[in-house]
């Protein structure tokens, strides 16, 4: 550590070099700590701090402060007024004042749609330049210091996190989205019919706002899935705005976002937003980090801590296993450091657990995702979708909704959550594929033996052709409902399109419970059906395929990593045993002892802590 602070020391002075890379498993205070504090982290084990840089202004005191630390930064909340303007800080106000407010607007004056106008808007071109060149110049500020990355915003969205909002229709988004329909539909006339409407011209083009799609009998919600696809594309627009913003001023400076939220409303469509950020601080609900990182294989992933024990133990270890790149520590107790720099009882744990993380942190790093032949559709038109057949019985109800109420389950979330929790418990792991990677041909590369469409009620006519190829050349389909019964643009088609070419084997998938051995069997049976062996067998004491364990396979060069750990903490059996495919070298990474040729082997699983090992042939 000594080592680190003299050559960031070094760089403050000399402005040559660089701040640690993602290389090393980063540790981040995020609240303010005086020099003296900031000692006592370093000593802990922290490798880096927060510096607030808010509208883009920084205190000079405050980075004095910082530059005394000897300990490198990062800058948070530079544009947080712009991407989330519905949820941030103001004194003396609840964090989501400005929501709240809009949403007793709507309850007062329902005609009134003025609600609806995003201030400021994603779109707006004045905003986007003034944004633009407040990060060029936070940026060149900076860049001497060599942060480990400009943070656009906390807690971002469309409108208050990942709330369901009918935002933007201001006339610069409307413009947008116009300009944008035409990419999507040959002419008006196509727009038209699809859209069930009479516009006379581009111009006139508005979209169906949620209570008038609602009240629609003929289930063609077209005119209002595409603005919601609009809304998630201006939103991702925005973001790569800003990116490239900071890229111009510093080609060697990293974009973040911290606070990603459930993946679904608020601009939060990961197939997206992934590519629009270089960091991400990623709340992992509904497999959004899995998400981020498949759609962006490049992305630095972090987490936040906020309480400690053996939960947040075990979801670190987690989070370093699908590809985290540092934690965030969130103390606003003073329960980490004491003002005189002394280690506090959480600061102590943190700095074991971390500690214990770095000792294969580099080989989990250097290593990349290993999946097997076997793809998982994410369709974010049948989130949409799926919302609007939950919502709308209930009509206006849904404007009271909050954020929080988003994270309800629901069909579409709880279908693809099953699945990819079945296929850990077989050790398999898929490739997770977006409607657009689909689109473009995803299914003809890889050696894909099967796909599986978790509740994928709305497809594309492009993605139909894609899926028919595939089962065309042997891929085996497998879904779990009727697939593609609407369109991309969620207008229900006469007939499904699937129907023949994907199997929907309910009572193997779902018999048993959500994690009972007859839909472990039942699954496995399938895959092996379509030439996909588990590259190991996990079996619990009972000799039945063991469930509550989670495998994750990663690889680099000539070394495969298998990691197993409770899909929770204490789920998993004491025991299991692992049955290789083939024999293999097999030495454990967190005990290193001498390796053994094995292929049959018993695991003593701790409840909290992943057993990793490496496996050579």
């Amino acid at each position: 550590m000594r080592a680190l602070v003299s050559i960031f020391l070094l760089a403050l002075l000399t402005g040559s070099a660089t701040a640690p890379p993602f290389d090393e498993f980063q540790l981040i205070m995020w609240q303010d700590r005086t020099p003296t504090q900031i000692a006592g982290l370093a000593r802990l084990g922290f490798t880096a701090t927060k510096l607030s840089a808010t509208s883009g202004h920084i205190g000079p005191s405050i980075l004095a402060d910082k530059q005394a630390s000897g300990l490198p930064w990062y800058l948070e909340n530079i544009a947080t007024d712009f991407y989330a303007p519905y949820h941030r800080y103001t004194q003396g106000k609840a964090v989501t004042w400005r929501f709240d407010a809009a949403k007793a607007h709507l309850r007062a004056d329902p005609a009134d749609t003025g609600v609806f106008v995003r201030e400021p808007g994603l779109s707006d071109p004045d905003w986007l330049a003034a944004v633009q060149g407040r990060l060029e110049q936070v940026v060149r500020d900076q860049s001497r210091y060599h942060p480990l990355f400009y943070n656009l915003a906390d807690e971002s969205g469309i409108g208050d996190l990942a709330a369901a909002w009918d935002a933007d229709i201001a006339p610069s988004s409307l413009t947008a989205m116009r300009q944008w329909l035409k990419t999507q539909y040959a002419d008006i006339g196509a727009l038209n019919r699809q859209w069930g409407t009479a516009f006379a011209d581009w111009d006139a083009v508005v979209p169906e706002l949620t209570d008038a799609a609602m009240r629609r009998t003929d289930d063609n919600y077209s005119a209002w899935a595409d603005f919601k696809a609009w809304m998630d594309i201006a939103f991702a627009r925005a973001v790569r705005a800003g990116t490239d913003a900071v890229h111009r001023a510093d080609a060697t400076a990293l974009a973040g976002l911290e606070g990603g939220q459930i993946p679904g409303w608020g601009g939060y469509d990961y197939s997206l937003l992934a590519q629009a950020v270089d960091v991400m601080e990623i709340y992992d609900f509904d497999s959004a980090l899995d998400l981020a990182r498949a759609f962006n294989p490049a992305l630095i992933t972090l987490r936040t801590s906020f309480p400690s024990g053996p939960r947040e133990a075990h979801g670190l270890w987690r989070n370093l296993l699908h590809g985290g790149r540092g934690l965030i520590v969130w103390d606003e107790r003073d329960d980490v450091v004491q003002p005189d720099g002394s280690a506090a009882p959480r600061g102590n744990e943190i700095a074991g657990l971390v500690a214990s993380l770095r000792q294969v942190a580099p080989a989990i790093m250097a290593a990349e995702a290993s999946p097997d032949p076997v793809a998982v559709l994410y369709s974010q038109a049948s989130f949409r979708t799926r919302w609007m057949l939950d919502q709308r019985p209930k009509g206006a109800a849904w404007t009271s909704r909050d954020a929080a109420r988003e994270y309800e389950d629901n069909t579409w979330r709880a279908s693809r959550r099953q699945v990819l929790d079945r296929l850990a418990g077989l050790a398999v792991q898929p490739r997770l594929l977006s409607s657009a990677m689909v689109e473009a041909g995803a299914l003809q590369r890889d050696g894909l033996h099967v796909l599986i469409l978790p509740h994928a009620i709305a497809l594309s006519a492009a993605e139909v052709s894609e899926i028919r190829a595939f089962a065309g050349r042997g891929g085996r389909v497998l879904a779990d409902t009727e697939p593609g019964l609407f369109d991309q643009h969620s207008r229900k088609l006469p007939a499904p399109p699937l129907t023949g070419v994907a199997l929907l084997p309910e009572a193997m998938l779902l018999s048993g419970g959500p994690d009972g051995p007859g839909g472990l069997a039942g699954l496995a049976a399938l895959l092996r059906d379509a030439g996909v062996s588990p590259r190991a067998e996990l079996r619990g004491p009972d000799g039945l395929p063991a469930t509550g364990v989670e495998a994750r396979w990663l690889r680099h060069g000539d070394q495969t990593i298998l990691a197993l750990q409770a899909a929770a903490p204490w789920q998993a059996p004491g025991q299991i045993e692992v049955r290789l495919e083939a024999p293999a070298t097999v030495e454990d990474l967190r005990f290193p002892g001498p390796a053994r040729q094995v292929q049959q082997f018993t695991v003593a699983l701790d409840p909290i802590v992943p057993t990793i090992l490496s496996l050579k042939r």
